[in-house]
């Protein structure tokens, strides 16, 4: 399946300068495949604080795990969409 994941948060809560939570959020698209999902695609509109990820996976278990580590990080839209 294929879904549309929103990621935003706020300039107080950014994490642009906190290497820790960047480091996480990098590293999604590294821990992708531990859970059998592949990012086609990834876009980011820094001065909205706002991050689109496009991805395919197996089913929502499998995101949840691979966002398990970054769910804390702001507030994150999950939606399946189709190809027409």
């Amino acid at each position: 399946m294929i879904f549309v994941i929103k990621h935003t948060h706020d300039y107080s809560t950014c994490m642009v300068h906190d290497e820790k939570a960047l480091k996480a959020m990098y590293g999604i698209e590294a821990r992708a495949a531990d859970h059998d999902i592949t990012v086609k695609a990834r876009y980011v509109n820094r001065l909205e604080h706002t991050s689109f990820f496009i991805i395919e996976a197996p089913s929502m278990e499998a995101i949840d795990a691979l966002f398990d580590a970054v769910l804390e990080l702001g507030h994150w839209d999950i939606t399946p969409v189709i190809e027409k």
